[in-house]
Parts: C-alpha cells; structure tokens; sequence
C-alpha cells in the first residue's frame, strides 16, 4: 500500500498532466493535515516504541538495584528474570501498537496512546532515578508525595531538576540509535509467536490438516526483518502466504530458541512461590500510580506467628476524660480540648455536654510502664531538693537534622572514617584541630567525651541529664515537634495531620495556661514562682510547610516568631542578605535579638518564659552564611555534601554558644532549663540519604537528647529512651524542685501520671514481669512505615504500613549502623530468617514485636480518632 501523503503518485500519468502543477499543490494542501499525520506515525512509531521498551527495562533494573539487599544470589538467579514478567507484556502490548494501520481512526487513537505513554514512562523512571540520588530513596508513587507550592518546596525539587532532565535526554538519545535494532527484534519476536499461535489454531480446528510446512518459518529470521518493512506487522500479517526460506536452518533455530526461552519463563513464572518480595520486585512502574499489584494487608502473617497475645485483644486505652477540682468548663477547660465537656472534634461538630467522650488514659493501656514509684536518681536528689535549683524559663529547642554522633562530634563516629579515607588515613593537623572545635558548646551540653584532645579542648561540662540512646517519636520534623512538645505518639499516617484533630495529651502551652488561669497566679508579687507563663515559637525560617502555621498554634502557641512574622515586622533586625539567604530562610542568628527582647519584656513585666525553637541552618541543602571550611580531602561521593553538613554543624554549634550568652546576658542562666532533642537524624554518612524521608535506617532516628541546667551534675543516660518522654520530665522537674507555686504543682501532680512515657529523672523500668516498654516512632512523612523498638532487648523493627513496603529486623548492638539489615516483605519468612541467623530468642522477640505492632497501629489510630478513608491532605 502507498504512503496515504504520497498524493501524486495516487494520481494516474494522464491526469497529472491535465491538472497541471498547481491544481496538485492545491490538492496536496488540502489533504496536508492527514498526510502530515501519516507521515509523522510512519516515521516516530518504532522510535516511541524504542523509548518505552529502555524506560521499562531500565525501570526493572534499577528497582530491583535498589532492593538487592532483600535477596539472596540464589533466589535473584534464580527468579531474578521472572521480575520482568509484566513488563515484558508491556513492551509487547506497545510493539503491537507500534505498526501501520489501514483505518486512519485506529491509527490515530494508537499514535496518541503511544505517544503519551512512551513520555509517561520515561518520565517516570528519570523521575524516580533523579529521586533516589537526591533522597536515597524510591518515589512511593500511591502515596502522597508531600511537596507542597511553597519556597522550600520548590528548592527541593529544583535540586533534582537537573538530573531528571539529564536523564530524560539520555533515554531520548539512547533510543533514537536504539530504534533500528529493538524495534526489528521485538517485531520478529512477535511473528514467531504469531505464526506458532495461527498454526496451533489452525491444527486444532483441523486435526487433518498437518503443521505448516518448515519453509513458513523463513519470514521470521531476525536478520531479513527489516524495520522499514513495519507495514507487515505480525499481527496484520500473520496468515500471509511464505516465500522460500533462504536459511532454513537458522530461522528454525530463532524460532526454537525463542519458543524454548519464552516457555522456560512462563514456567518458572509459574512455579515461583508466592512470595510478597518476588511481588513487589515484579511490578511495573507505569502501573505503580493506579495501585499497581495489590498484595494484601502489610500486616498480614503477623497471625501465623508463635505466641499467645491474647492480653492484647480487645484492649484500648480510651477512657472517659478525667475530672479534676482546678479542671473547669471555663478557660481552663479550653486549655485541654480535648477533656472539655464541651468539645469541637477535629470535624466541626460540637459534643454535646452527656457526650460521653473518650480519652487516653494510661492505667487502661496494656503497654504503659510506669516509673513515677521510683524515687529520684541518687545522683541529682539532693541538689532537686537543696532549693539551690530554680527553673524560671523553659526553652525546648529541636535540633534539626542532627544524628546523634555530631552532638557533640566524635572522633570515633562513622563522620570520621570517611574523612580518614579522603585523606588516605592521615588527617592534615589543621583540618584535625578544625574538628576537634566543631562542636565545643555540644560538649559542653553533655558532658560526653568526644576523643579529641580530652585534656586540651575539653570545656567545663555546663551540667545536666544527657542520653546516647534517644530516638527520635517522628523522622517527619512536624511530627517530632508534636511528640516532644505534647508528650504523645504522633499518627502514624502520611504527612501532618495532627493539627486536624485533637491532640490527646495536653501540649506543654496548653499546660501553662491552665496553670495562669488560677486565682494564685499573678505578675503583682515578688514570689516568682506565681508568675505568670508566656509561651513563645521562634524559628527564622518559613512556618508554612505541611499547615505548620495551623499546627503551632493549635499546640497552645499564640506568640510565634517565623520568617513571615520578622518580615511582616519589617525585619528590623534583619542585616542586609544575600539573594541566596533569603531564597533558604533567614540564619538562626536572627533570632538573637528577638530573643533578648523576649527575656528584658520577661523581666519588665515579670512573667516567666517557655520558648520552642527549631533550629533550620541543618536542614538540607546546608546553607550556612560565609565561607565553608574543607573537612574532606577530596569531594569524592558523599564527601561534598558530608562537608556541607558539618559546616552547618558548626554554625548550630556557635548559636547555641550564643543562646547560653544571650541567658548569662539577661541574668538567668542559673534559672533557665534548657532542653534539647534532635527533630530526626540523618542516614548521609551511612547510605548517602540527604532527607530522613522514607529513610529506614537507623541513623535517621538516633538523636541527642538533654535537659541541661548549671546547678545539675552532668549525667549520662544509659537506658533506651524517646522524645516523648521530654514533657513528662520537665513537669516532674519543675514539680521536684519547687519551680511552681503550691496549687500549680496540685496541677502538674494530676498531670504528670497521665502521660505514657516514663520521667528521665527517675529510674527508667525497662521490663517488668513479661512486660517490655517499648518505644514507637512514625517514619518521614508518616504513612509507609512505624519503627519500634523495646528498651529491654537489642533489636529494632520497622513494620510497614502499606501493602508492598518490607519488614526490616536489625540488632542494633551488634550492628549499630545497620551494615547489615534483614528485609522482607513477608513477615513469616523475615520470622524464619532471623530464628536461623540470629536464634530463638531474637525470632521470638520478633513475633511479640510484629503483634504488638498490629494492636498499636490501629490503638494509635483510635487515639486521634482518625479513620484510614480520612483524606491525608
């Protein structure tokens, strides 16, 4: 058949010659939009099949890269080819699509559906390739992804920008040299199967009539297919009478390789055994945005598991909220919405007053240790009691981004082996002695010892409790915060919804305006102890991402201090910046004047203060004001970024040296508490994970964590212990030494038994009778998994929220940095794999952790009142 555009040679000799050249243009024109249509599908087909058949594959290859560490060499020998089942299917499907067509409308509809898919998938794979190096991690495309239309936002993707497109451009050009060969392969490909299907049908339909005769094999020789010859595609021309064969012996041997090879696959594909891995590592990414292969509940098999946990079942910790003398329906009340008689759910309607409405209580919850029985560490007792120890001020700041081995900066850390390596194991001495005074006010903080020159460098311990085996209750930094400031166990579900519902614990504001709404507080009395409290949020940078602007306030904070507050102010404090300042937020250190301003207005009216602050200068992409300083000896793969992020290190460091001068400066730094956590750790020097989003490793969770006041003894922690246990140790704190008026401490007395951790300054209860008290943090951004771990025993779990995410089991004494984790997304099979690697008791604390898990995923839930349809944006 012609080309459809070829309109003169459509035309017969004579009458060309009638017509005359301009009545053929005029007629040329008037066809031209079909014709240009023909045209363009005869010459892009084989080229957009080409791009979709290196997406696809390219895809596969790199997702299973990503989860090798969830395979053995066996198993990927030998189902490893079955992965590439479905998308196999799809390239097929496309090649189909990819041929000349008689009906224009069929042709037409097939030419925008290949289109659109080949710059889908190519797409989606730059996308996702460009995701991993920038994140560490897969795009988990039925999630959401949490970006939201602000600066910050934007800046992240922009990052990553570059390399997608690179990418994309390297699979555009890759295909157009690509075309010839794999469209010609695929398509001969698909004449074998057609003419062994039309024979098969057609000697089933006639048992008389034989097989073809071997000669029909020759049109299906590899080497005289010819990609110009697309028009005789096989599924057009399946049935079209055969030429003899010019290598009779060779096509038959293609055509048996290929039979053979194909039947061989679909076996194994077969006889694969069910396994939710070999699953997950089989779907393909075009379908991964339509929920792809559905592979059941992420908890199931948890059933299968050994134990009797019948303890668990039917128990929740809801109760009706408590009642209390100093407790009521007036301003007190609104401090606590979520006790109120009267209450606004997260969904706008109102309870009426006989609503019976339920309320964490923890005497009810089977997992709650508490320790309050215990007496005061004997360490600290008498200088609580002396009355030497005065707590005015309160300041909680979140550390953001900090692992725990760079507060302070250790010369035994995992930092400085690849420093070592970047200068072939012998550190320069000006670059040593610049790491040994990266973090001198971290040091002082703690009190812990950092390896560096202990007798030269080592300053005088500030004092105070300090623990190294902190995780953090959230890796998503919205989450974190609620868990410390609240002293709760954020949603385990995606991305911040905490500020829709209501927070089932009172949160630290909440908490001091109760106590200021008693008739005994008042600023008109020299007893400091009757003052009121003012609670203030200060961060420098935005305080729009992911509803923080709706969080803060709903977590009691009327008073905030955000990049958009300075700049609505005037930003009076403000120097001149530089555009890239100002494009990352303004540096922590503008927050130094408002922060004086705060203590002197403090001092004049004579309140007393709780500040909440989140540092920012951590944060990727590790912008810091001025030059950076070289720690690394070349910036060799993660070395550039590594250096990055102890510059800003540093430049936290020194702001915290400025905050404690700022507290000497206003004369109360004998009287003000000073408590630190880090929001999430960060898993760069481990795996090169820039973000804790969607991070599992450990290194994302281990956090430092401290109370730190001048009159207390510097203190190490040795127990496992989580950031939710910060508010129950400040009002425990305040409470031991005489920090509050009488009736304030009757009020911190009623609250402090409420809450589920256990206070710091108290011996900590790691396991009673059968009991383990275990600690659960949600993972960035909050939906695909929950990490958990128990303060008795060595190992840690993450449990997967969602259908296709793995189960991840590490011993993290024995494998502090999880070189080497197991993963399964079966939970039995992880249960099998640890009983033979590890024994029966690690497989046994594995059981009890994978049921306990199921109960308080869906308890946690309960807690927020939250339901699974709920929408997560």
């Amino acid at each position: 058949m012609k080309p459809a555009w070829d309109l003169q040679g459509d035309l017969p000799q004579r009458l060309r010659g009638k017509l005359g050249s301009a009545a053929i243009f005029a007629l040329k024109v008037a066809r031209s939009p079909q014709d240009h249509l023909d045209r363009g599908w005869e010459a892009s087909r084989a080229y957009l099949f080409s791009v979709i058949f290196i997406s696809l594959l390219l895809s596969k290859a790199f997702h299973i890269y990503v989860h090798l560490n969830v395979l053995t060499a066996l198993s990927l020998l030998a189902w490893g080819p079955t992965f590439f089942f479905l998308d196999v299917l799809l390239i097929l499907g496309a090649r189909s699509l990819a041929r000349s067509y008689e009906w224009r409308t069929t042709r037409d509809v097939a030419a925008i559906f290949t289109a659109l898919f080949s710059l889908y998938t190519s797409s989606m794979i730059s996308a996702n390739i460009s995701f991993y190096i920038h994140k560490g991690v897969e795009i988990h495309w039925r999630i959401s992804s949490g970006f939201y239309h602000d600066k910050p936002a934007a800046t992240l993707v922009l990052s990553a920008l570059f390399v997608a497109i690179l990418l994309e451009a390297s699979i555009l050009v890759g295909a157009f040299y690509a075309t010839p060969y794999l469209s010609r392969a695929t398509g001969a490909f698909l004449k074998i199967w057609g003419v062994v299907l039309s024979a098969t049908f057609r000697y089933f339909r006639s048992k008389r009539q034989s097989l073809p005769h071997p000669d029909t094999y020759e049109r299906i020789a590899i080497d005289d297919f010819d990609v110009d010859d697309d028009n005789s595609d096989s599924v057009s021309l399946l049935d079209a009478p055969q030429a003899p064969p010019v290598q009779k012996s060779r096509a038959l041997l293609k055509s048996a390789i290929v039979v053979s090879c194909s039947a061989i696959l679909l076996f194994v594909r077969v006889i694969r055994p069910r396994n939710m891995v070999y699953s997950f590592l089989s779907a393909s990414l075009p379908l991964a945005p339509f929920g792809g292969i559905r592979f059941g509940s992420s908890q199931r098999g948890v059933a299968a598991l050994p134990g009797d946990f019948s303890w668990l079942e039917g128990k929740t910790a809801l109760d009706t909220f408590p009642t209390f003398d100093w407790l009521h329906t007036g301003d007190s009340a609104t401090a606590f919405p979520d006790w109120s008689p009267f209450h606004i759910n997260h969904t706008g309607s109102t309870a009426t007053k006989d609503h019976v409405y339920e309320h964490y209580n923890p005497m009810k919850d089977p997992l709650h240790i508490p320790n309050l029985q215990n007496d005061t560490l004997e360490s600290i007792r008498d200088v609580l009691h002396s009355g030497d120890m005065k707590i005015k001020h309160i300041i909680v700041i979140k550390l953001e981004s900090n692992r725990q081995d760079v507060f302070p900066f250790r010369s035994d850390s995992y930092i400085m082996e690849h420093i070592k390596n970047s200068y072939n194991g012998k550190i320069p001495d000006e670059v040593m002695d610049r790491l040994a005074n990266l973090t001198p006010t971290a040091q002082r903080l703690t009190g812990f010892e950092t390896g560096f020159n202990e007798n030269k460098n080592r300053p005088e311990p500030y004092g105070g409790l300090s623990a190294k085996k902190a995780y953090t209750a959230g890796t998503y930094t919205m989450k974190s915060i609620t868990g410390t400031m609240c002293g709760v166990s954020p949603i385990a579900v995606q991305n911040n919804l905490e500020y829709k519902h209501d927070i089932y614990q009172p949160c630290l504001p909440h908490i001091f305006h109760a106590l200021n709404q008693q008739s005994d507080i008042t600023n008109q009395t020299e007893d400091w102890t009757s003052w009121p409290w003012h609670s203030m949020w200060m961060q420098s940078h935005y305080g729009t991402w992911d509803h923080q602007e709706q969080l803060t306030p709903h977590m009691g904070f009327k008073d905030i201090t955000t990049k958009e507050s300075i700049n609505e102010g005037g930003a009076i404090y403000i120097p001149e910046e530089t555009e890239e300042e100002e494009k990352y937020g303004h540096p922590d250190h503008t927050l130094k004047n408002y922060m004086r301003d705060a203590f002197a207005e403090a001092k004049k009216n004579n309140t007393r203060l709780f500040i909440g602050h989140l540092t920012h200068n951590t944060h990727t992409p590790w912008f810091k004001p001025g030059n950076y300083s070289e720690m690394f000896g070349n910036g060799a793969g993660w070395n550039e970024q590594l250096n990055r992020y102890l510059n800003t290190v540093k430049y936290q460091d020194d702001w915290l040296a400025t905050i404690l001068e700022i507290l000497e400066e206003a004369g109360v730094a004998d009287e003000t508490l000073l408590v630190m956590a880090g929001d999430h750790g960060l898993s760069l020097p481990n795996d090169g994970g820039i973000t804790a989003n969607h991070d599992p490793h450990v290194g994302s969770f281990h956090v430092p964590l401290l109370m730190a006041h001048p009159k207390l003894p510097s203190v190490e922690i040795s127990n496992a212990i989580l950031s939710t246990q910060m508010l129950p140790s400040i009002l425990d704190i305040l409470i031991e030494t005489s920090s509050i008026n009488e009736q304030s401490a009757h009020i911190l007395k009623d609250l402090l038994p409420l809450y589920e951790g256990q206070s710091l300054l108290r011996p900590l209860i790691d396991e009673q009778g059968k009991k383990q008290e275990w600690h659960f943090s949600t993972m960035n951004p909050g939906g695909t998994w929950v990490s958990m771990r128990s303060a008795a025993k060595p190992y840690r779990l993450v449990v997967p929220l969602i259908p296709d995410a793995p189960w991840r089991f590490t011993d993290v004494v024995a494998d502090p940095l999880e070189f080497n984790p197991e993963e399964d997304t079966d939970i039995v099979s992880l249960f099998d794999l640890v009983q033979t690697r590890y024994g029966p008791k690690a497989a046994g604390w594995l059981s009890t952790a994978a049921h306990v898990s199921q109960w308080w995923i869906e308890e946690n839930h309960r807690r927020w009142k939250y339901s699974p349809d709920e929408p997560t944006t």
